[in-house]
């Protein structure tokens, strides 16, 4: 890489051409044309040393490098955004915009929201929800509820959940034959697996002393609230999280198997920006949120 700054303009005009894959549609966004994209493009892959898009007949492919690069120019404009909206933007006057995973959404915000809502009428809100923790921080959220390995740099952010991980399955599961006595037995049941997080059954086998884990058929999902549904209908045994199963558990619909628990070492926090004055809502909702303690 030649030494020197490089051109803020060039890291835009690349995160454009990323996220679309097209010239074209990255040039309309910008208000330039798809030729000044392409040189834009073409000095930043000349001053890195590397190519960031395989150029093809239907648009643009990232290379690894691209791929690696794009988070990073991502976090730092949002960051940037956010900071500028701080600075200069009248957010006091905004509505509180919180994002949050769908399943974490449903198992145990929703009712601690509608609480904070009813006290706080003043402040507008609205809930955004996403399937994946991976997204990028938008500088459109305020509040950002996700599940991470440890505090967001540059950025604060307060562990909410200390989870616990246990398998689970309807109380009609657990006593039907063959009866689910030790962990071993689980090899014949479907297990539900949620993925996306850091601990899955193979830990889980592990810490029971079963290693290898048995072989059983097993089901994936992309949202633990499917697992932990299709394990209260009976179909399963689901790998819980404390927190994630918490009003399906307090409801009697799943019970908790065995007595071994591993801890997660991934769990939910809440992120917002630095900086914020402690009247604004979304400290509000911040210093709320911490006092409901999670699973």
């Amino acid at each position: 890489m030649k030494s020197g700054k490089t051109p803020v303009n060039w890291l835009r005009t690349f995160e454009v051409a990323a996220r679309h894959l097209s010239l074209s549609a990255a040039a309309s966004e910008l208000n330039v044309t798809p030729a000044a994209v392409s040189q834009q493009v073409r000095l930043l892959e000349l001053r890195l040393g590397e190519k960031l898009f395989v150029r093809h007949a239907r648009g643009l492919r990232l290379t690894l490098a691209g791929e690696a690069l794009v988070p990073v120019c991502r976090e730092s404009f949002e960051r940037l955004d956010t900071a500028l909206a701080e600075l200069f933007g009248d957010r006091g006057k905004q509505q509180l915009v919180i994002r949050v995973s769908l399943g974490f959404a449903r198992q145990w915000l929703l009712e601690r929201l509608a609480g904070f809502a009813r006290k706080h009428p003043e402040i507008p809100i609205r809930l955004v929800t996403t399937v994946w923790a991976g997204e990028p921080l938008d500088s459109s959220v305020d509040v950002d509820i996700r599940l991470t390995a440890g505090p967001i740099p540059g950025m604060q952010s307060h562990q909410l959940t200390h989870d616990a991980v246990f398998p689970v399955c309807s109380p009609g599961l657990a006593k039907a034959p063959p009866r689910l006595r030790r962990p071993s037995d689980l090899r014949h049941r479907f297990l539900l697996t949620t993925i996306g997080f850091a601990e899955g059954w193979r830990h889980w086998f592990a810490a029971a002393g079963i290693d290898p884990e048995p072989c059983a058929t097993r089901l994936e999902f992309d949202s633990m609230r499917l697992a932990l549904e299709m394990a209260a209908l009976g179909h399963g045994v689901a790998l819980a999280r404390s927190s994630y199963a918490e009003d399906l558990l307090r409801a009697g619909r799943v019970k908790p198997l065995f007595n071994v628990r591993i801890s997660a070492s991934d769990n939910v926090y809440v992120t917002l920006a630095r900086g914020l004055e402690g009247s604004s809502p979304a400290v509000q909702f911040r210093d709320w949120i911490l006092g409901k303690p999670a699973g």
